[in-house]
């Protein structure tokens, strides 16, 4: 997806959510970028847990398991077990992260919270990793939460 802006083009997916969320913020009921300057900064910091820490190893597992499988290449079984093991710690992180705040950047759910949605989805559905999520007691419960806000049961109905 490229969004064309007035000057250059965005190309990157966390860009252009960004992109979106400031947009559109006063057409919504969700201020998914937080309401302070304070706010803004955790979800930024959350936002980029998720793109270098929980991203690259559940990135991984799904081009392993998934992607790979459904061309017929056989799956690095290595590879899989370090980013399953590298994604456990960062779940960890997460879990007492949230037995803090309800979301990720506070008591708000924000695109911190909502770039985990899809490949979070690949885990607990065509992985068959949902343990992973349900073995962490606040994990799971956020996300149970994120995970069935209408929002997101649309976009997989259109899935």
């Amino acid at each position: 997806m490229v969004v064309k802006v007035y000057g250059p083009q965005i190309t990157e997916s966390r860009a252009i959510i960004r992109y979106y969320a400031e947009k559109y913020k006063s057409q919504g009921t969700t201020d998914l970028l937080g309401r302070t300057v304070e706010e803004r900064g955790l979800v930024e910091q959350w936002l980029e847990v998720e793109a270098h820490n929980f991203h690259p190893p559940i990135y991984q597992m799904t081009t392993q398991i998934l992607f790979f499988a459904k061309r017929g290449l056989p799956a690095d079984e290595n590879l899989i077990k370090e980013s399953e093991e590298k994604l456990g710690k960062v779940l960890d992180v997460y879990e007492e992260r949230l037995s803090k705040s309800k979301y990720l950047a506070g008591d708000f759910f924000s695109l911190a919270d909502l770039s985990h949605l899809p490949f979070t989805q690949y885990l607990v559905g065509p992985m068959e990793k949902e343990y992973m999520i349900r073995d962490r007691k606040h994990v799971s419960a956020w996300w149970d939460d994120i995970s069935n806000r209408l929002s997101w049961k649309k976009v997989l109905e259109l899935y």
